[in-house]
């Protein structure tokens, strides 16, 4: 439980809605804490167990941290993974509730693909399958993609059996399955700060050659974020020169965006705004005028690279140089340690997303940034929250640089380089984010890139986050620096904006000591 509320963060003065009573609530609707916080944010720690299933010592070339993605809770970790196979005509059990069970259960045997795995059909021409499997993440993510599953073999024949793990283990498990070169998965849900080590070791089989083209109703980076090597940004230096390739589609959108209480005010432009609206609803004991997720390592980091975009500032340059410690960098920690923490809910360090939404929907706090599966959970749940209807969901506010800059944490769906399936996978794919089935994967609960479901006036009253989710998509926004080393990188830059945040240091001191172990890192990396 301590995952979910922190207690330095949720104290006994907020009492309007008890912290036993709201995890009362989200257990009725059948939401875990722990599927909540694998929805919108990243672990920085390295996992401390293999899953059930995979072999008890990772090759030599695995990696023994996974980069940032959602974060596990202790139950979550020592879960064991779940099959799921969607029968033609059953009912899909409900997503949340079924990754609830998945984590408590004995694991449900996983049967490798049958005979169908034997022939490899040519591009563009699928070999008859009777069944694909899918390595997925166990929470929120793919509730929408377990309820659509059973249509695919009632229109195709073909049967959808996904294999779920929690965050930790699922990276873990599909590096050691790649590395293995072995055929377990015709197809793989990946977070897509995974891409620059999938792509690197050329462990997924290029999209192209099974028909794929860019389709003007979906952003373009959406394809993007599924390209290797970057198409923006600096490149690996093991990856400059080589050709780019589409080696995942999005599935999840996510994009970071900012919710307001839009019954107490207009909507901010602007970071300043963002500041003097705080200033002006901030009451201590009542309601924060800023919700700061603070959390050591990877929740700070998402939290402050929206803000360190939209004032001008960054990681790195496109050289590779660190520059988190530049004027303009310097001035965004500033804002963030200083500035908002003036105006935040005490005990801002120790705050995570599930302590962010739960302050959000029991009137608490004004205004953050936010995950969609924040608000589809908890912030618009009638179930569990106070304020719905009454918050509004907009792009990230533009900081002195004149633009506000979102983040990229979109799930993708990539075909291994082993499977045999390989057309019959991408045809798979293709079915998923067409319109059709779209319209239904976003009444299950998914978050989809395509500019016409988002921009629908229909969904947009039901999903009040579709159109600043659609207009984030639009402007570009971010990813995460597209090396191996980032979770390396985010653990020492998450450390040391905490420690600032926290008074244990002041932002120059931080950033200086942050930039220093950064440039020793990438040295040694290659860089």
């Amino acid at each position: 439980m301590d995952d979910y509320a922190s207690p330095g963060a949720v104290s006994a003065r907020h009492n309007a809605l008890s912290r036993r009573e709201f995890l009362r609530r989200l257990a009725v609707v059948g939401l875990a804490p722990a599927a909540l916080l694998a929805a919108c944010s990243q672990p920085a720690a390295a996992p401390t167990s293999a899953p059930a299933a995979a072999p008890t010592t990772a090759p030599a070339a695995a990696p023994t941290t996974a980069p940032a993605a959602a974060p596990t809770t202790a139950a979550a970790r020592t879960a064991a993974p779940a099959a799921t196979t969607a029968p033609a005509a059953a009912a899909t059990t409900a997503p949340a509730a079924a990754a609830t069970r998945a984590a408590t259960s004995a694991p449900a045997a996983t049967s490798a693909p049958t005979a169908q795995a034997a022939a490899t059909a040519a591009p563009g021409q699928a070999a008859q399958v009777s069944k694909l499997t899918i390595a997925a993440v166990q929470g929120n993510e793919d509730q929408a993609l377990k309820a659509v599953a059973p249509l695919y073999q009632q229109q195709k024949g073909v049967a959808i059996e996904i294999v779920e793990f929690p965050y930790d283990q699922l990276y873990e498990k599909l590096v050691t399955t790649f590395q293995a070169n072995t055929a377990s998965y015709d197809l793989a849900m990946m977070d897509d700060p995974w891409m620059p080590k999938f792509g690197t070791s050329g462990w997924l089989q290029p999209l192209e050659q099974f028909g794929f083209t860019r389709d003007p109703d979906i952003p373009p980076v959406v394809y993007e974020v599924g390209t290797w090597p970057p198409p923006r940004g600096p490149v690996p230096p093991s990856e400059k020169g080589k050709p780019q390739q589409l080696l995942g589609i999005t599935i999840v959108g996510n994009v970071e965006i900012f919710m307001y209480r839009k019954d107490l005010t207009p909507e901010p432009k602007s970071w300043d705004d963002v500041l003097a609206n705080a200033k002006k609803l901030n009451k201590p004991g009542s309601m924060a005028g800023y919700i700061i997720r603070g959390k050591a390592t990877n929740p700070v980091v998402a939290d402050f690279l929206p803000m360190l975009w939209s004032f001008g500032g960054d990681v790195f340059d496109t050289s590779w140089n660190v520059v988190i410690d530049s004027p303009e960098s310097l001035r965004a920690v500033k804002f963030l340690v200083q500035d908002l923490k003036s105006v935040a809910e005490s005990g801002a360090e120790n705050v995570d997303a599930a302590d962010r939404s739960r302050l959000m929907a029991i009137g608490q706090g004004y205004q953050s940034t936010v995950w969609p599966a924040e608000v589809t959970s908890i912030v618009e749940n009638p179930q569990v929250s106070q304020v719905t209807g009454k918050v509004g969901y907009i792009p990230i506010p533009a900081g002195p640089s004149g633009k506000g800059v979102g983040m990229m944490g979109n799930w993708l769906l990539g075909i291994p380089k082993a499977s045999k399936n390989g057309q019959a996978a991408a045809d798979f794919i293709k079915w998923l984010i067409s319109p059709e089935t779209q319209k239904t994967y976003v009444e299950k609960g998914g978050i989809p890139s395509r500019k016409s479901i988002l921009n629908d006036p229909a969904l947009n009253q039901k999903q009040p986050f579709f159109a600043a989710l659609a207009k984030s998509l639009e402007a570009v926004p971010n990813w995460r620096p597209r090396t191996d080393q980032w979770n390396a990188v985010e653990t020492i830059l998450g450390t040391n904006l905490n420690g600032a945040l926290a008074g244990l240091n002041d932002p120059e001191a931080a950033m200086k000591a942050a930039a220093e172990q950064i440039r020793n890192q990438m040295k040694q990396a290659g860089y």
